[in-house]
């Protein structure tokens, strides 16, 4: 038997990204939710794998870029991607 305690729908804004570094490609899937605390699902294709970032999380790199597979040389230019999209997203609300 399953219970299910919670559900809810929303319609969500989705982005796909494919990135390309001096040294690796990242295809990226940012889904922007207002579950989450506000935090936005962003996907790694490549790794399978999801993390909740925010603006606030840009700086915790060794949270996100071992999930996401993004390469140590690759951290900074990532940063700045998420500052940009996440930025966008924020203003957006606003």
């Amino acid at each position: 038997m399953i219970d299910i305690i919670s559900e809810s729908a929303e319609r969500q804004l989705v982005h796909h990204y494919c990135l390309l570094t001096q040294n690796n490609r990242y295809d990226l899937s940012i889904a922007f939710s207002n579950h989450f605390y506000g935090k936005s699902m962003v996907t790694s294709l490549q790794s399978s794998k999801m993390a909740l970032l925010c603006l606030e999380d840009i700086d915790s790199e060794h949270y996100w870029a071992p999930k996401l597979g993004i390469a140590e040389e690759d951290i900074l230019e990532i940063q700045n991607f998420f500052s940009m999209v996440l930025q966008s997203r924020h203003i957006c609300e606003l």
